[in-house]
């Protein structure tokens, strides 16, 4: 027997896979970025996934929970395996109806663009918003004064982060030049591989510290492994075989030199876009907080009646922490957190419970010496705390600084 007749359909069977899985590939690129957080199709396609897991898979437990933060809820997971059956879909219904059996070399590239487009707006947004106190802020007093113990992981990077601007800067400088890269043909190799070691040590922190943006993280670092793909065989010939190599490079050709003009026009427009909306996070001003400090109680007065550390009761500090939010620690350690507003001009501070209209304390408060004395009412009680005031810069993690010598590390 022949064996070329044996061969040949199971070739013809692996070409048949081999492009059933670059058409999968591509169905769930645009299927991702065009669901994603940052589409205006999420809300939409989102309502479909909750509406099949609750009437065909019969999960009547998934809910559509908007406004968390979390990008990692119930129903994130089952759009990722919807996505990917969509996908599959997708790429059958493709397969069969290309009786031409093409390789769609340009429907690869042109994904390669929208992919590149995607993830540069993506690390240009978060990489503007860490260069100016923007997803990493200064730690609040609250921060401050959190145990590290009773931190939650996801806390813990945060106040990492917020520790050091220097840090926060450059992670965000690094993030903003992987980006920039990304946009342009002759660097978008060099971009995809820069951002996706970047992006790797996010999703990294992502993982094991707990922080719910697992899946987009993750999809961005996938989403930069595909525009690298095509360049997969002539980096390793150069980097695992050290061989002379060239990457693949397509240089636009126009018949028209109008043509020309307009999309390079309209591709500057699209980078000026990115720029502008991203780095708009660089004028943000995170508001002042007047009196911001932990106030430490040396005494707590009740109607003319000293009441001791060892009793409930009494507070043990007074924490502001932004214009509208202040909080309350009791000697037993259990905290309270009121809504506030605190009035420089007066002199007044009051306290009302979250999502209540009672007031909870009416305060004023005075400078004596280094104390701060705060007098008032609390319900029907007249009260007076002594308090002495500890402000960001008091508190060792700020006040360290960088140091180029250190004779003995300073870890206590």
């Amino acid at each position: 027997m022949d064996t070329k007749s044996i061969s040949f359909p199971n070739q013809k069977k692996r070409n048949a896979a081999l492009r059933f899985m670059h058409l999968w590939i591509i169905s769930y690129v645009y299927l991702f970025i065009f669901t994603s957080q940052f589409s205006p199709l999420e809300g939409i396609h989102k309502s479909g996934v909750l509406w099949l897991c609750k009437n065909v898979f019969q999960q009547k437990q998934v809910e559509y929970i908007t406004m968390t933060g979390s990008g990692d809820t119930t129903l994130d997971y089952w759009v990722v395996l919807v996505n990917i059956g969509l996908a599959v879909v997708a790429a059958l219904i493709i397969l069969f109806a290309d009786k031409k059996q093409r390789t769609f070399k340009d429907l690869h590239w042109f994904t390669v663009v929208v992919a590149r487009y995607y993830v540069a707006m993506i690390m240009l947004s978060y990489g503007f918003a860490k260069l100016h106190d923007g997803q990493f802020p200064a730690n609040t007093i609250g921060r401050l004064e959190e145990r590290v113990g009773d931190m939650s992981p996801m806390g813990m990077v945060w106040t990492m982060m917020g520790a050091s601007t220097g840090y926060t800067f450059v992670s965000g400088l690094l993030e903003v030049i992987g980006g920039l890269l990304l946009l342009f043909r002759r660097t978008k190799t060099f971009g995809a591989l820069f951002s996706m070691t970047v992006m790797i040590n996010v999703a990294l922190l992502n993982f094991f510290y707990d922080v719910p943006v697992k899946i987009f993280s993750s999809h961005i670092v996938w989403l930069c492994l595909f525009i690298v793909g095509g360049d997969a065989m002539a980096l390793y010939r150069f980097f695992v075989l050290q061989q002379p190599s060239q990457l693949r490079f397509q240089k636009r050709i126009f018949d028209k030199k109008w043509k020309g003009i307009t999309v390079t026009g309209l591709k500057w427009c699209v980078v000026a876009f990115f720029i502008l909306s991203s780095s708009s996070a660089l004028f943000y001003t995170p508001p002042a907080v007047p009196m911001e400090g932990a106030y430490i109680v040396d005494k707590f007065i009740i109607n003319n009646q000293e009441i001791p550390n060892s009793d409930s009761v009494g507070w043990k500090k007074l924490l502001v922490i932004s214009p509208s939010r202040t909080k309350v620690i009791l000697n037993n350690d259990s905290i309270k957190t009121f809504q506030s507003v605190l009035d420089t001009e007066t002199k007044t501070l009051m306290l009302r419970k979250i999502d209540h209209q009672d007031l909870y304390a009416y305060l004023h408060y005075s400078t004596q010496k280094d104390s701060i004395v705060f007098t008032g009412n609390k319900g029907i009680d007249s009260i007076k705390i002594n308090t002495i005031r500890k402000k960001k810069e008091d508190y060792k993690l700020n006040k360290r600084g960088f140091h180029w010598v250190n004779e003995y590390p300073y870890n206590r």
